[in-house]
């Protein structure tokens, strides 16, 4: 068994165990007119948990042949370790400063990490972004967002 099924297998098992945890979330009075605490969780469950199987059945179906690289660059480290620590970042200043205001300097701190340089490419997907994300999911979908100090 490779490294990525293996990686696979435990995935859905911890999606699993999420998905199921998510019908244990309580559910208010509001839930009759709006969308339930639980539905943003289960919809990205639901995704995460057709990607694995993207992946179980891939590493199951299909045999690569290796090409000699063995881990990843020093640079590739730092660019996923610095996301992860970003991400993290991200969900303490959703509580403190507001998920929209996180939200744009989440995208212009992983854009310059990741070699974007170009400034009007990072101000433009760092504005437009959280507002899409503002509308589609709070005015569309009605899922409330933690609002932070500033939102």
């Amino acid at each position: 068994m490779n490294k990525d099924l293996r990686i696979g297998l435990v995935l859905l098992v911890i999606f699993l165990i999420l998905f199921g945890i998510s019908f244990t979330l309580p559910v208010s009075a509001m839930a009759e007119t709006h969308t339930s605490p639980a539905f943003f969780p289960r919809i990205v469950l639901i995704i995460a948990l057709g990607l694995t199987c993207i992946l179980i059945m891939k590493n199951l179906f299909v045999k690569e042949v290796s090409s000699g690289n063995k881990g990843l660059t020093r640079e590739q480290r730092v660019r996923t370790l610095g996301s992860m620590g970003l991400a993290v970042l991200y969900g303490f200043g959703t509580i403190f400063i507001g998920t929209f205001v996180s939200m744009f300097f989440l995208i212009i701190a992983i854009m310059f990490m990741w070699g974007v340089r170009n400034k009007l490419v990072i101000l433009l997907n760092a504005l437009l972004t959280p507002v899409f994300v503002y509308y589609v999911f709070t005015k569309i979908l009605l899922v409330q967002f933690p609002s932070g100090f500033l939102f």
